[in-house]
């Protein structure tokens, strides 16, 4: 659609810095490109300032600063469109009726984190902010590891920016952990043959909420919680019928040298509080992660 604008020159300093952000995932240089053109920097600084002006670019001034390609620069040179789950900076999640309006967020700055008004965020966004509307509930992500969140309220939306104002309600982060040295290595099963009322037993002696049911080999084949069994008390059912009658087959797993952050994004996925933890190398369960273990770890950060 754009490749006939675009002169030879044009599109060579284009295609290096598109190739040079994919690579990296982060502000390109003037520089970068021009060394790798074999250009003087100057010269190859007014033609991305042209582009700029014509959208294929946007920029960030400062020491941190630089260039990112936009959706129509990938257009304009034919090439694969970057994947807006890892962008430059991180995820913009927007909250609207029921779906996820997903943005790249390519920058980001915190004002008055240390003021007595709620600190905000400016964040400069690629993607169609017309979707997007003041008052609704966003959700701010870096990547790849989500090391930061942020969840706020959309103040401001500049369109002519590409910009959004959030006033921030929670902020987190998270430290880079495995899954194997939060969870705990204690592990509580239960057979599937085992009444309910038995099961129940088990996991208040041991004060948990949750275990896995194994069969007879030791193989695991569903996990019962205590809110499971509340509901077939609650329902006036036999608490004498076999664990396998009511527990829930479906077993989510995480291994044991994944990131806390990863196991928290499992978690949100499927709207489930713990996690199975498995050796990537015998396939075993070694542990279980729960939600709680996660927040105690992040608060003694």
């Amino acid at each position: 659609m754009y490749r006939h604008q675009l002169r030879s020159v044009h599109r060579e300093v284009l295609e290096v810095l598109v190739k040079l952000y994919d690579q990296s995932r982060r502000m390109v240089k003037s520089r970068e490109v021009a060394k790798i053109l074999g250009k003087d920097e100057g010269t190859v600084r007014n033609i991305i300032m042209w582009l700029k002006s014509m959208g294929y670019v946007e920029s960030r001034t400062g020491p941190a600063g630089g260039y990112v390609p936009t959706l129509k620069a990938y257009e304009a040179i034919k090439s694969i469109a970057p994947q807006l789950i890892e962008p430059g900076y991180g995820i913009v999640i927007v909250f609207r009726d029921g779906e996820d309006i997903r943005l790249a967020a390519i920058s980001m700055e915190i004002i008055g984190l240390f003021s007595a008004e709620p600190a905000r965020a400016l964040v400069k966004v690629m993607g169609d902010l017309t979707l997007v509307e003041e008052g609704l509930r966003v959700r701010i992500e870096s990547l790849p590891r989500r090391k930061l969140v942020i969840e706020g309220i959309i103040k401001r939306r500049d369109l002519n920016a590409s910009e959004l104002l959030v006033e921030m309600t929670k902020m987190a982060v998270i430290p880079e952990e495995l899954v194997e040295n939060v969870g705990s290595k204690r592990l509580i099963t239960v057979k599937a043959k085992d009444s309910l009322r038995e099961v129940a037993r088990t996991l208040y002696v041991n004060g948990i909420r949750g275990a896995p049911v194994i069969d007879d080999e030791g193989n695991i084949v569903g996990f019962i919680t205590t809110t499971d069994i509340a509901m077939v008390v609650a329902n006036n059912e036999d608490v004498n019928a076999p664990v396998s009658k009511y527990m829930r087959r479906t077993v989510f797993t995480i291994s044991s040298k994944e990131s806390i952050a990863e196991a928290m994004r499992i978690m949100d996925f499927y709207g489930v509080g713990r996690l199975l933890i498995i050796n990537p190398v015998t396939k075993k369960p070694t542990g279980i992660i729960t939600r709680t273990d996660i927040l105690r770890h992040i608060v003694a950060f």
